[in-house]
């Protein structure tokens, strides 16, 4: 069986072909976009390539034409030996690549998404850019209103926002500057293009089953069930929920050496925007179900630990949960949440 090792770029992709004693057969330069069909023609081998933006839609198309598809994170690319030396070219990380999967039966791989994850994930990352986009513009004009000493009242928040400020600043004396309509109008467009992501959203959330099983759970609303979708993938290929734990960099660290151990705070590592949503929701049931089973378990933990690694707690928690959820097809109960109960709340106080 062959063995390829690919070097993906934006126009121009590398390759490196070798057999399975490791004797090098060819090397090829091929434009990336003829590279999916380049692969289906070839008889099933083993493919190799480094994570990158490409690599999604490649691997897809690499197991769809019926090879052995590995792609190595990036981390680990360099312990292969992909820029040993200071010497870095895309023939040599192709070959790199190729020796290493010649050497090796099982190379660490990502997981490869389905493309309904990779679809969804675009969506929820296209929102995620619109509102980073928003906010800045929304602080300037609030620090423009400062300045000048006026103030509104309410949160930055779609059109009611720019509303207030036109009829604020209109009815004054120096009137709308153009700067600051400009400003305006653009904060308008955006939130009519937030919109419109947050209907299609919305509307893929109702017609998710597995969404609406989520949404059950306290605290979980439609950008949190559709992110943990998106982001697990398949809830199969964790085995214990401290897997799910650790991929989400829920888990403490440890810095343990000397025969001392250490535990350090959460991780950093894991999938930002899903923690931080997790975390959120965490807030969320802390504030408005403050009698569930699994919030009295996380106000426990706030007496002996404080309230924010109780917060983490209940996130880690909260990703659980949604993780059995998913896999069992079931409902959210809370009297499966935790042993705690508000009787025996109660009865100790």
């Amino acid at each position: 069986m062959e063995h390829i090792g690919i070097d993906l770029g934006a126009a121009h992709s590398h390759l490196v072909i070798m057999n399975e004693r490791g004797t090098e057969l060819e090397r090829r330069r091929i434009q990336t976009n003829k590279l999916p069909r380049w692969l289906a023609a070839r008889e099933p081998s083993r493919v190799v390539m480094e994570a990158c933006t490409q690599s999604p839609v490649m691997a897809a198309a690499s197991m769809e034409a019926g090879h052995e598809t590995f792609v190595v994170p990036g981390q680990i690319v360099r312990a292969l030996g992909v820029g040993a030396r200071g010497i870095k070219t895309d023939d040599r990380d192709a070959e790199v690549l190729a020796r290493a999967l010649v050497r090796n039966e099982l190379l660490p791989s990502v997981h490869l998404r389905s493309q309904r994850s990779r679809e969804l994930r675009a969506l929820l990352a296209a929102r995620e850019r619109l509102i980073g986009a928003r906010t800045p513009l929304a602080q300037h004009i609030k620090s423009w209103l400062r300045a000048r000493l006026i103030q509104l009242r309410g949160r930055a928040n779609g059109p009611a926002f720019t509303k207030a400020v036109r009829t604020r600043l209109l009815e004054s004396p120096d009137g709308l500057p153009l700067g600051l309509e400009v400003l305006l109008d653009s904060y308008d467009q955006l939130s009519e293009q937030l919109a419109r992501l947050d209907s299609q959203i919305e509307e893929l959330a109702e017609q998710d089953d597995t969404c609406r099983r989520l949404r059950t759970l306290p605290g979980v609303g439609i950008q949190t069930s559709l992110a943990f979708i998106a982001q697990v993938d398949d809830p199969h290929r964790f085995g214990t929920s401290d897997e799910l734990g650790s991929y989400l960099a829920l888990t403490p660290g440890e810095c343990t050496t000397g025969g001392k151990v250490k535990r350090t705070g959460t991780i950093k590592a894991g999938p930002r925007h899903l923690k931080a949503l997790l975390v959120q929701c965490a807030w969320s049931a802390w504030r408005s179900r403050p009698n569930d089973p699994m919030v009295l378990w996380a106000r426990q933990i706030a007496e002996r630990r404080g309230k924010r690694i109780a917060i983490v707690a209940l996130a880690r928690k909260i990703a659980t949960i949604l993780w059995r959820l998913w896999k069992d097809g079931s409902h959210y109960d809370p009297a499966l949440a935790s042993g705690i109960r508000v009787e025996q709340v109660t009865n100790a106080a």
